[in-house]
């Protein structure tokens, strides 16, 4: 029997993007009663999408598709009693908020920071790209926002966030939200539950082998 490692889920995510809120604000009700491990790791996704070719979110281009993901968004927040209000502006910068996610990685407070941010959006229609939406939160967490955001503008976190977005790009995520178990690549809102089931898998079997 091989030693037991705590099962994983790696959440690539984009603060802007509609079924990132979704999946942000449910994994870890779904998750910790598993004890199945969620990192959070927010992208700067538009940076993939130039690489593909895309100059903005793929929805654009298309108004069709572009109106039902917001029918789609507001009928799956029902479902899962979550609290949503479509956005006045999509999509929105979210470089600030991402890299002081990335900055502080480690942080106590940084799961409800990325949580907060996307409630923001995608709850109250707040401009994320604006300083004073990101102050307004870092103070609700009882944090210093001028001393947080000059930490998280530093040279040094602004490669953590290229360096995170690389690091999706090289295992070809395409679209947020991403979910990696293992070697598995999951994409969509509406394959959380699959990757959950992956990682128990992958549990079972190093426990068995």
């Amino acid at each position: 029997m091989q030693k037991s490692t705590p099962p994983r889920i790696d959440l690539y995510f984009d603060f802007s993007s509609p079924y990132s809120y979704l999946s942000v604000a449910r994994v870890h009700r779904i998750t910790q009663p598993l004890n199945i491990t969620v990192r959070l790791l927010p992208i700067a996704l538009g940076a993939i999408f130039q690489k593909l070719g895309w100059q903005s979110s793929p929805f654009l281009a298309q108004p069709r598709k572009l109106d039902y993901m917001w029918t789609d968004v507001a009928r799956q927040a029902r479902k899962y009693h979550l609290e949503f209000r479509q956005p006045t502006q999509f999509p929105v910068g979210s470089i600030q908020a991402a890299r002081i996610a990335n900055a502080y990685a480690d942080a106590s407070w940084h799961d409800s920071f990325c949580l907060q941010v996307l409630r923001a959006y995608f709850v109250h229609n707040q401009d994320i790209a604006q300083p004073e939406v990101i102050s307004r939160i870092l103070r609700g967490l009882d944090l210093n926002p001028e001393e947080t955001m000059a930490n998280a503008s530093a040279e040094e976190s602004k490669g953590l966030l290229r360096a995170l977005t690389a690091q999706a790009d090289a295992l070809n995520v395409f679209g947020a939200p991403s979910l990696v178990v293992g070697q598995e690549l999951f994409w969509g809102d509406d394959r959380l539950e699959d990757a959950v089931a992956c990682c128990l898998s992958n549990t079972h079997e190093r426990l068995t082998v």
